[in-house]
């Protein structure tokens, strides 16, 4: 077995390390897909979805070719390992991966929007100090407008470390 140093990059992932913290960031890969799917020049945003979004199965055009809409949003999947903040949008949009309409594909490339204005965010994780633990959680009842079912969701952070779950 060989030593090859520090890990800077594993998987898409950027590991930048100090003494006092490591930040994982995706800023390569995030790139990579605006230019990949032609949003690199696209005007960014500051939310990854639309206030007050109903998405609905029933509504809308079909897309003649889903296969653009699920490459991305498998993309974003990848990005959320270090982007926590896009992780509620993207699992609106893994709702919809069976029969995307037109409408689903423009909120997918608006999160992409919003990646690109946040292209800088990551998760840094500090040495030491005190371990605080703090959690909230909501509840979305009956917020799938399609099957009825009630989204759960928490939120800790520990360290100033944000960990996020969304349960349906």
């Amino acid at each position: 077995m060989k030593e090859l140093g520090q890990l800077k990059h594993f998987l898409g992932l950027e590991v930048n390390r100090t003494h006092e913290e490591i930040f994982m960031c995706q800023q390569k890969y995030a790139k990579d897909l605006l230019k990949r799917f032609g949003l690199l020049e696209r005007k960014s945003i500051s939310t990854p979805m639309e206030p007050n979004t109903i998405m609905c199965a029933h509504e809308g055009k079909d897309l003649e070719d889903a296969t653009m809409y699920r490459q991305l949003v498998g993309s974003l999947i990848y990005l959320t390992l270090t982007r926590p903040d896009i992780c509620y949008a993207v699992c609106v949009m893994i709702r919809y991966m069976k029969n995307p309409k037109k409408s689903y594909l423009e909120a997918v490339r608006r999160v992409l929007r919003y990646v690109k204005s946040t292209i800088d965010y990551g998760l840094l994780y500090k040495k030491g100090g005190n371990c605080k633990l703090v959690s909230y959680c909501d509840t979305d009842y009956e917020g799938d407008y399609d099957t009825r079912r009630s989204t759960t969701g928490s939120n800790g952070s520990s360290r100033k470390n944000v960990v996020d779950t969304t349960n349906e």
